[in-house]
């Protein structure tokens, strides 16, 4: 299910974001070019109705805003929103991997319940990355009966795997699993997601598919479609247009992803401004998530940054953001 975005850049995010087909969730530091985003910013100027320019807006936004990835040689750059001089903010705990499986989500958008569920349909269901033998095993982890309610599925699954005291270390394969290991796992974690419907093979099940899935291009940009879909087209549809707009759907879209109910109420609040646009979503977003906007103001805004900058268009006023922490 590929997107609308040229392949050419489609190509040059998964080279910036250090994936390959033998890749595997331990890559940190991931950063785009400034040549990417320039040329990507120059597209939207001139084809401003092309739905594949759009999506490629939606790329960078996905890397920067959400994904937490940096720019590489920032040298000429304004002044970093987050007061981090363009650095990748992303770690074993922090931001999102195209590799993304053993921490957090699946892939760049970190795909957890009804998302997770649709990408395990589609992995189980292409035999060139699951053997039928195997598929019934991967596609047990879609019955909604064995989770507990109001949490992620995700978290769940990778509870069974890694609360217990010895974890496999393997996949169905025998080869070994290289990811980031157990980090932010402690007795609070264990009492919230253990669930004894799910076992640690299930973990080693869903790790083994994930990353073979992963590891190819249809599926990794079956997962950025997908963020387009359920995040970027809403966020298109729904903010007004005028000036403004794409600065303001690049970070509704941010808050979209933490909050649909928080991103459609950002846009009842008044605005006239480019400016006051933007202070709307930041402003609902610290009212609702506080604890969210703190860590996220900054990189949110880096989007912003970047695409007011290769647009050629004044810095916005008034619209500051704290340190990150």
């Amino acid at each position: 299910m590929p997107g609308l975005w040229s392949e050419t850049v489609f190509t040059a995010l998964l080279k910036q974001g250090r994936w390959d087909g033998n890749a595997d969730d331990k890559i940190t530091g991931e950063c785009l070019t400034v040549e990417l985003v320039r040329d990507i910013v120059a597209r939207y100027q001139a084809q401003p109705t092309d739905r594949g320019a759009l999506q490629e807006l939606g790329l960078v936004t996905l890397a920067m805003g959400v994904a937490q990835w940096g720019i590489e040689n920032p040298t000429g750059l304004p002044a970093d929103p987050a007061h981090n001089a363009w650095k990748s903010v992303t770690g074993p705990n922090s931001g999102k991997h195209l590799m993304s499986y053993s921490i957090g989500g699946v892939g760049i958008s970190h795909a957890d319940v009804g998302d997770l569920d649709k990408f395990i349909e589609a992995v189980a269901s292409d035999t060139s990355i699951v053997p039928a033998e195997h598929a019934p095993g991967l596609l047990r982890l879609r019955d909604k009966t064995l989770y507990k309610k109001d949490f992620g599925t995700y978290d769940q699954i990778r509870a069974a795997g890694v609360c217990p005291a010895k974890s496999i270390d393997v996949d169905l394969n025998g080869k070994p699993f290289e990811h980031f290991t157990k980090v932010g796992v402690d007795a609070n974690y264990c009492a919230t997601y253990r669930n004894d419907a799910l076992k640690a093979t299930d973990w080693q099940v869903f790790r083994t598919w994930m990353r073979a899935a992963l590891r190819t291009r249809p599926k990794q940009e079956w997962l950025a479609n997908r963020w387009m879909e359920h995040y970027w087209e809403p966020s298109l549809k729904m903010v007004p247009p005028g000036p403004g707009y794409i600065d303001e759907v690049m970070v509704n879209v941010r808050v979209r992803n933490s909050s649909p109910a928080v991103a459609n109420d950002a846009l009842k609040r008044h605005a006239t401004t480019v400016s006051e646009r933007v202070r709307r979503e930041l402003k609902e977003y610290e009212l609702r998530k506080p604890s969210a906007f703190r860590r996220r103001c900054g990189l949110m805004l880096r989007p912003v940054v970047l695409y007011r900058h290769f647009a050629k268009q004044a810095p916005l006023e008034g619209v500051e953001c704290p340190p990150l922490r």
